[in-house]
């Protein structure tokens, strides 16, 4: 497996709607509702007008995780896009919008965030001629989000407008993993009048326990990333369970799940094994994850044994959360329905269980989120693997 690094306060230790809403995880009301929110708020803005110093700008598709080319999971979910050009024509301006996990469908205020990336749950942001030496940030201080349809918190539709971005700079804290930023008095300012985005994805799907797609009948929703919050429909036709060796045959038709011989609720993979074969899904964020006996919820949202993760490079301390561990950076401590990672924060030689966590806004106050950066292949990562830790700000 590829080797893994930590992200979190580095100062404390240095560096360690249309297609894609017609597969059968969205309703047709559901579809239908996010629909009618976009019109509405669409005319609203058309009577609306730039403020004094602001030049009005545009907004192309965004596209999030495995719709990025290498595959991209941000710590938090972070769409990315383009603007329509308002530097150099030559280099892109790339538009993101980030949000917390926990983030509910609605409206949202972006004033809240104070135009600063430490503190904003809902950020949008972007970079004029972006990898360039002369490019500039720009941060939203004012507007509105409009979260329509969440189907996971990867896939979402939704819409910006009224938005003012001002030019800003980075500004404490300055390392990872949220910096923060700063408006440059009497910078740039871009307007967005109106702006929309989707990332569903036909046959997505939320693994995450509770969510509405999790146990679709005659499907299973089977995990596309690490920690299990982004997934893709299968059509379970089998009756074969755990450890099974098992057949995924892909669909004929655009927009149609590829079908399995296992039973409802069992993923027919290959990514832990040789050959592909029926692995319970889970989700590893709850309570009571529901594994056979003699296994446990794993990586990608998988009951497996321990005993074949550890070969892989999977490693497990049995140190509960807030306890010391024995060793080093460790993948999985706690126990089931309770896990965590072992990680020295603090360079002092004796690593500690701290608790797993999804959404920033799950951690406590003096708390911040890190997370487990998983290389992937092309250059990408899988940053999704959070965990609460001590900050001090």
């Amino acid at each position: 497996m590829a080797t893994r690094s930590l992200g979190f306060r580095a100062w404390r230790f240095g560096a360690v709607l249309s297609m894609a809403l017609t597969g059968c995880a969205v309703e047709p009301q559901e579809e239908s509702s996010a629909q009618e929110q976009l019109q509405a708020v669409q005319q609203q803005t058309q009577a609306l007008t730039p403020p004094t110093g602001c030049t009005e700008i545009t907004m192309n598709d965004l596209a999030n995780g495995i719709q990025l080319t290498p595959v991209k999971y941000g710590n938090q979910p972070t769409y990315q896009g383009t603007f329509g050009s308002f530097g150099d024509p030559a280099v892109a301006d790339s538009a993101l919008i980030r949000l917390d996990v926990n983030t509910a469908p609605g409206l949202h205020d972006l004033a809240a965030g104070g135009g600063n990336l430490f503190t904003c749950e809902q950020c949008v942001y972007g970079y004029q001629d972006a990898g360039t030496t002369g490019q500039k940030l720009f941060v939203a201080d004012s507007g509105s989000l409009l979260l329509a349809l969440k189907v996971s918190p990867q896939q979402t539709v939704g819409a910006l407008y009224n938005v003012t971005l001002r030019e800003s700079v980075t500004a404490a804290p300055l390392s990872a993993p949220y910096r923060g930023s700063a408006a440059v008095a009497g910078g740039a300012c871009k307007w967005i009048r109106y702006a929309t985005w989707n990332t569903v994805r036909s046959l997505g799907c939320d693994p995450r326990e509770g969510s509405l797609t999790a146990n679709l009948p005659g499907h299973t929703c089977v995990a596309d990333n690490y920690f299990a919050d982004d997934g893709t429909l299968e059509k379970s036709e089998g009756t074969k369970t755990q450890g099974a060796a098992c057949t995924s045959t892909p669909a004929a038709e655009a927009n149609h799940p590829a079908v399995t011989d296992c039973a409802q609720g069992f993923a027919c993979t290959d990514l832990l094994s040789d050959n592909p074969q029926c692995l319970k899904t889970c989700d590893p964020m709850a309570a009571v994850p529901g594994c056979p006996s003699g296994t446990l919820c794993g990586v990608y949202g998988l009951c497996i044994e321990q005993s074949v993760l550890e070969p892989i490079g999977f490693a497990f301390d049995p140190a509960l959360i807030g306890e010391t561990c024995r060793a080093g950076f460790t993948e999985f401590c706690g126990t089931e329905g309770a896990r965590g990672v072992c990680a020295d924060l603090t360079g002092s030689g004796q690593a500690t269980c701290l608790r797993y966590a999804r959404a920033r806004s799950d951690c406590g106050a003096g708390e911040e989120l890190g997370y487990v950066n998983y290389p992937l292949s092309g250059g990408g990562y899988d940053r999704g693997s959070g965990f609460c830790y001590h900050d001090g700000l």
